[in-house]
């Protein structure tokens, strides 16, 4: 699997990467995901609240990854780590739909 710059292999159960779309276009990252994706692959994204006057980032990344059979999931504040839990920032659990 040839992956973007942006996306770096953390754990052969998913990947991890920060969707901002001034830094980094998000149509990449999910073509990304989709070709490295299995039907067991989790990948675990984080998504920081920013405004961006264009679209809003989040429904554009959840439209995008629909198209490519990808669910998203936001993972609930209580299951995360409470240290590493903040307010602003969401984490995003991408899986292939399989269903």
């Amino acid at each position: 699997c040839s992956t973007s710059s942006s996306l770096s292999q953390n754990s052969p159960n998913g990947w991890k990467d920060c969707v901002l779309p001034k830094l980094y276009p998000i149509a990449p990252l999910v073509d990304a995901l989709d070709e490295c994706m299995s039907d067991s692959t989790v990948a675990y994204l984080t998504y920081e609240h920013r405004y961006y006057p264009k679209y809003d980032p989040k429904d554009h990344f959840i439209h995008l990854a629909t198209e490519k059979n990808l669910i998203v999931r936001q993972v609930p504040t209580g299951k995360q780590h409470p240290i590493y839990s903040v307010d602003d920032i969401e984490v995003w659990e991408v899986r292939r739909n399989v269903s």
